[in-house]
């Protein structure tokens, strides 16, 4: 009796194809997870950022506002209100960040408080870290970002997210005197679900 089977060559022809399907989707897939993971992971932490602002505020009645430098908004807000453990003193990014001024939480997200200015005109709306949060707690009036957040930690990319159609471990945030906001575009879109397109990939980039 004759029986009927698949030659070599139509079997490795056959693994050739798929193994060529892989090579052009399993990127493409893990592209797609990990710009997940950074959504999920910044959303994350935004809201430990402002729970913390809160409780302090709930439990001693002090907000941003009441701390000077963003030493002290470290030790004695977020360190205490946050679950941080002993990690990185070293923030990876555009902008040194002093090692007083990094903390690390259980989850492994990494922070560093940059440009903190706090102890100004509360009750002035027009006033830098007023309590109507109408401006940021900024050194001289500026209104950008003075707090770094890293994601993933001390693992790569450890890129700045810079377009929110390829979501990064790094993003900015601003420290108002009751709340944290995300700055910029690029991630107040990945935050907020807005114009993000994952699957791409620039060539020379991690993650």
């Amino acid at each position: 009796m004759k029986k009927l089977g698949f030659t070599l060559a139509e079997v490795l022809i056959t693994l050739v194809i798929i193994g060529v399907i892989a090579a052009m989707t399993v990127p493409t897939l893990m592209n797609n997870t990990n710009a997940q993971e950074y959504r999920s992971a910044l959303k994350k932490a935004i809201s430990g950022l402002n729970q913390a602002l809160t409780l302090n505020y709930a439990l001693e009645g002090l907000s941003a506002n009441d701390y000077s430098t963003g030493t002290d908004l470290v030790n004695d807000v977020f360190k205490k209100r946050m679950s941080v453990i002993e990690g990185e003193t070293s923030f990876t990014n555009t902008t040194a960040c002093d090692a007083s001024d990094v903390f690390t939480t259980a989850d492994g997200m990494l922070f560093c408080v940059k440009g903190f200015k706090g102890n100004q005109a509360a009750d002035d709306q027009t006033s830098a870290c007023n309590t109507y949060n109408t401006k940021p707690c900024t050194e001289d009036g500026n209104d950008g970002a003075n707090i770094w957040i890293d994601v993933n930690g001390s693992k790569n990319p450890n890129m700045v997210t810079s377009n929110s159609k390829r979501p990064r471990d790094i993003y900015q945030a601003t420290i108002y005197a009751q709340k944290v906001v995300p700055y910029g575009d690029p991630t107040q879109e990945v935050m907020f679900d807005k114009t993000v397109e994952v699957g791409e990939n620039t060539p020379g980039e991690g993650g």
